[in-house]
């Protein structure tokens, strides 16, 4: 009983009713009416005020004594946009497998432990191969290997080469060389807003950009 008014009124209570059978009774039973009548009325207050109370208690959540709030995502992309990172500007053999957008640092680990350091390594295996080290399917597989025919570029992110192979499903140089900014720039577009492809906060595609990626593209088929 945590009430404290329950706790008193429970003391006087029972005294009353004891006090109204043993020692009133005998004497007037009438009076022992009255006396026994009050000592109820504490009793049931006692139990009522106690319930109550009980009843309060449990409709209010007890956190666990270590628990944390846990932090929600945020309905916008997590990730920003860094143009720092925008041009790799290095050869494949130079890039770590991890510039590949989707090779965090578990699957680059475990390709790296199978001797797929970097993207120039990546390029040279089978999909079948990359989808059983990192338990994958054989799809993923094939659009991290795409990715990296396109992401060593000069103009061209790990960002961009993810939009490439997502948004067109292109997987070589030479289909880039052939392309049509504009008709490229459309179907990224389409595949943003379809949420096919996502890119860091703030990260926008232009024709301009599109083309010079066709361009380079064009040098070096």
């Amino acid at each position: 009983m945590s009430d404290r008014r329950a706790v008193i009124a429970l003391i006087i209570g029972i005294p009353l009713a004891i006090i109204a059978l043993v020692f009133v009774k005998p004497y007037d039973y009438s009076m022992s009416l009255v006396v026994f009548g009050a000592s109820l009325v504490f009793i049931i207050s006692a139990c009522i005020l106690d319930t109550a109370d009980e009843f309060q208690t449990a409709s209010k959540p007890i956190p666990a004594p270590d628990e944390t709030p846990i932090p929600q995502p945020s309905p916008s992309h997590a990730e920003d946009y860094v143009p720092a990172v925008e041009k790799p500007a290095a050869a494949p053999e130079e890039l770590p497998v991890e510039t590949i957008e989707g090779i965090g640092k578990i699957y680059g680990k475990l390709l790296r432990d199978a001797g797929v350091p970097t993207v120039a390594d990546l390029l040279g295996e089978e999909p079948e191969r990359v989808s059983k080290i990192c338990d994958v399917t054989v799809e993923q597989a094939e659009r991290w290997i795409a990715m990296s025919r396109f992401s060593w570029l000069d103009t061209i992110s790990e960002e961009d080469a993810e939009a490439i192979v997502f948004a067109t499903g292109m997987d070589n140089l030479e289909s880039l060389a052939s392309a049509d900014a504009s008709t490229l720039h459309k179907e990224i577009e389409d595949a943003l807003a379809k949420g096919d492809v996502r890119v860091p906060a703030g990260y926008k595609f232009s024709k301009e950009q599109i083309q010079k990626w066709i361009d380079e593209a064009k040098s070096l088929v």
